[in-house]
């Protein structure tokens, strides 16, 4: 994981998937594996029943300041604001 951070003045290109919430485990915040009834993270192995899943976002963009292309994902609550309700509730 990269820890620089800085600003960047730019703008959306597109979106680059049009799934941008997924079934994530408590634990480690992976993606689960969904069947109609159970869930498993393959990551932590962390299981339990379908309808208790919960759920984040990830977005990925592609922007553009003004030299160069970049490819970007947003995980997590910080997309709420954006979004106007979690992505939970959202889901539901």
């Amino acid at each position: 994981m990269n820890s620089v951070q800085g600003l960047l003045a730019a703008s959306v290109i597109s979106i680059q998937n049009s799934c941008f919430i997924y079934p994530a485990c408590q634990n480690c915040f992976s993606r689960l594996i969904l069947d109609s009834r159970r869930f498993h993270c393959l990551k932590c192995g962390c299981t339990g029943e379908a309808k208790d899943a919960s759920y984040r976002y990830r977005l990925s963009l592609k922007i553009a300041d003004t030299a160069d292309l970049f490819d970007i994902t947003v995980f997590g609550s910080c997309l709420d604001p954006f979004f106007g309700v979690t992505a939970e509730n959202l889901q539901r």
